[in-house]
């Protein structure tokens, strides 16, 4: 043991291929390997939105992270199908497969082809050979009991193989039949109902920690397409407000990011009010919609960003800010209501013109016909 001979043969043996020590790998090499790999973010389509969801990266386009879950909440008709339609043939067109599972309405082919279309029209580097439909793998999931066992319990081909995005649109139309709201101003609220609506979060958690798990594993952004719901703001005086269709404290804590999408009159806008599990915004700013950014959906169904032009047509970009409603005063306040003692008894000027009349039909009535002056004969 002391012949240095037989040490340094010793240490010069390259480790087993059995062993379970981590193979070394230099900070040059590493460096290599991420850049040549795959992007870990799916564009939207969206310019402007793919930067705010970056966050304080700018070495990056941004988008859905891989791995993380992000959630597109708004009323119907807003464009969540649409943006997350966009990021799913973005992938495609990386050279990925993507998983859509649709919890409502069955999406249109037809919808599908003409996005397919679009992208393959304005990208400068075509897929040439590359069929939209046989990377976009659809299923229909009726209720909810089906998506928690395809989620929770994967099969080992449930998700593609290269996928890089897995999207499940209107989640809240199945967890609200199975486990609706508890309205608290309703009558007769049976001991069922209660507990739906207590089991209702255990379930949201059960739910968003298996796709944390899944886009993990996978390296595959998910993204979760959830309809809105109203809430009232007796404190500021102001109406009732949009806020997300699902939530909790299970909910909240397991998704990386937020938008909400909803329209302004003509205008369509997203708003970026969770980023890489930083809210952007209050908890008390009930209704805030967060960083806005306007786009358009074509006449194909494909997401562009609105863009404002000058006089000579060219773009003008210009960021959008959103303006609160204001406030609306109280009709009367508690200390305006006086009694009736204080009240002035000729506040409407009836008492002296009508004094007269009053007396003469207090006498007709009494019967007293003489105490009535008669008119001139």
């Amino acid at each position: 043991m002391d012949d240095p001979s037989v040490v340094d043969l010793t240490l010069s043996q390259p480790t087993p291929k059995t062993s379970h020590r981590l193979p070394t790998v230099s900070a040059s090499q590493a460096l290599q390997d991420l850049t040549d790999g795959p992007s870990n973010f799916i564009k939207t389509g969206i310019a402007s939105l793919d930067s705010r969801l970056a966050g304080a990266s700018i070495t990056v386009e941004g988008g859905f992270e891989r791995g993380k879950v992000t959630e597109i909440w708004g009323p119907s008709g807003g464009g969540k199908t649409a943006i997350a339609l966009q990021a799913a043939i973005h992938g495609i067109h990386g050279g990925s497969s993507v998983l859509w599972l649709d919890a409502a309405a069955s999406l249109s082919k037809d919808r599908l082809r003409g996005v397919a279309r679009v992208k393959e029209i304005s990208s400068p580097t075509p897929s040439i050979g590359r069929d939209t439909t046989n990377h976009f793998h659809h299923v229909d999931v009726p209720t909810l009991s089906h998506l928690l066992a395809m989620i929770l319990h994967p099969r080992a081909d449930t998700i593609p193989l290269g996928a890089s995005l897995l999207a499940i649109d209107g989640l809240n139309h199945l967890l609200d039949l199975d486990y609706p709201r508890y309205q608290i101003a309703a009558p007769n609220k049976t001991e069922l109902q209660k507990w739906q609506a207590g089991r209702r979060y255990a379930i949201l958690g059960f739910l968003v920690s298996g796709l944390n798990k899944l886009a993990v594993l996978n390296n595959i952004a998910v993204v979760v397409t959830t309809g809105c719901a109203t809430r009232m703001r007796h404190d500021n005086g102001l109406g009732a407000a949009l806020v997300p269709g699902l939530g909790g404290v299970e909910w909240e804590s397991g998704i990386s990011s937020r938008i909400v999408v909803f329209r302004d009159f003509g205008v369509r806008l997203v708003g970026v009010q969770k980023c890489q599990g930083r809210s952007l915004i209050s908890r008390e700013e009930v209704g805030e919609p967060g960083h806005l950014v306007a786009f358009e959906i074509t006449s194909e169904g494909a997401v562009t960003e609105w863009m404002m032009q000058k006089a000579d047509g060219s773009p003008l970009k210009q960021a959008v800010k959103a303006r609160a409603s204001p406030v609306k005063p109280r009709k009367r306040t508690a200390d305006e209501i006086a009694d009736s003692e204080g009240e002035d008894m000729d506040e409407y000027g009836w008492a002296d013109t009508d004094d007269d009349a009053f007396t003469a039909e207090g006498l007709v009535g009494n019967g007293d016909a003489s105490a009535v002056p008669a008119e001139p004969g």
